[in-house]
């Protein structure tokens, strides 16, 4: 159990690489205490909105006056940003306090510590997929205040994963379909987007590699999740120092709230993802090993 202030560990991303999965699984694990919000994404803004804030005080205000509605556990939030548990309890509360007295104001590392006081003697951690763009002045920041504090990242390859980003903006209806007809097009909306082609599993690793080599950092891979979910559950529980018999509720290892029928990836968005990321499946090999080195062989590289 957590004897230390602060986040016992952050999960740095990669969006779309399974994070919903692990928040998913540490929230229900007996030996956590998860903040009610998955992302709190404040380490990345200098001015940290904290929208979860007005989210979580709508629903207290409605379990107060007893017009909360039963909400299935099962059912899925409708944003990682927003309060995931339908009834709050007496930790929920003094965390939503203490966020409420941070919101909008300047980032600073001792508030952020102090948002992880309601987790008492249990494990608790952010998972902010946003924090794969860190800059290596926060990531120091991070390293000189949280010098114990355990750091994940969650890999996948680069290809498939920026296509699940663009399947999940076409189901909001945030994706032009017709994009897909025009190589050129296609290409300039991928390197214009940030979270398409801006981000880079390896220049994260490296970043905090060279920035915080002293935390405790860890990699795992999308795939053995998707393969081996009870595996790499029983691994990570072990990483953080958890134990990994418990079992996570009823939640079992390979539950996926996300799961969705996703477009099919056409020949023409196929060529011009492997192209722009050919570096970056070929360092992903290199640099960590396991599934990724199949990765460049997939597409034929």
């Amino acid at each position: 159990m957590s004897g230390e202030e602060g986040p016992d560990f952050i999960c740095v991303g990669m969006p779309k690489a399974g994070t919903g999965w692990l928040y998913d699984q540490l929230n229900a694990h007996p030996d956590f205490w998860m903040p009610p919000a998955k992302e709190l994404v404040y380490l990345d803004h200098r001015y940290p909105p904290l929208r979860f804030v007005r989210d979580g005080r709508k629903k207290l205000r409605a379990q107060r006056t007893g017009e909360a509605t039963d909400v299935p556990a099962e059912r899925p939030p409708t944003g990682e940003r927003r309060f995931h548990r339908a009834v709050l309890d007496g930790r929920d509360v003094q965390f939503l306090r203490r966020a409420r007295e941070g919101r909008g104001q300047e980032r600073d590392m001792e508030f952020y510590t102090s948002l992880f006081e309601a987790k008492g003697g249990l494990l608790s951690g952010d998972v902010s997929p946003t924090y794969c763009t860190l800059h290596e002045s926060i990531i120091a920041g991070v390293a000189q205040r949280l010098p114990k504090t355990k750091v994940l990242l969650l890999v996948r390859d680069p290809v498939a994963r920026v296509w699940s980003r663009i399947c999940m903006a076409h189901e909001g209806k945030g994706f032009d379909t017709a994009l897909l007809k025009d190589s050129d097009a296609f290409r300039t909306h991928i390197e214009r987007t940030q979270n398409l082609g801006g981000l880079f599993a390896t220049k994260v690793y490296q970043r905090w590699q060279c920035t915080a080599p002293e935390m405790a950092f860890r990699f795992f891979f999308f795939d053995d999740i998707a393969a081996a979910p009870e595996k790499i559950r029983a691994d990570i529980l072990r990483f953080l120092e958890a134990d990994p018999e418990k079992k996570s509720g009823d939640i079992p290892a390979d539950y996926n709230r996300k799961a969705k029928t996703k477009l099919e990836m056409p020949p023409l968005a196929r060529e011009v993802l492997v192209e722009y990321f050919r570096e970056e499946l070929e360092a992903s090999a290199a640099i960590f090993g396991g599934p990724a080195r199949e990765w460049p062989k997939r597409y034929g590289l």
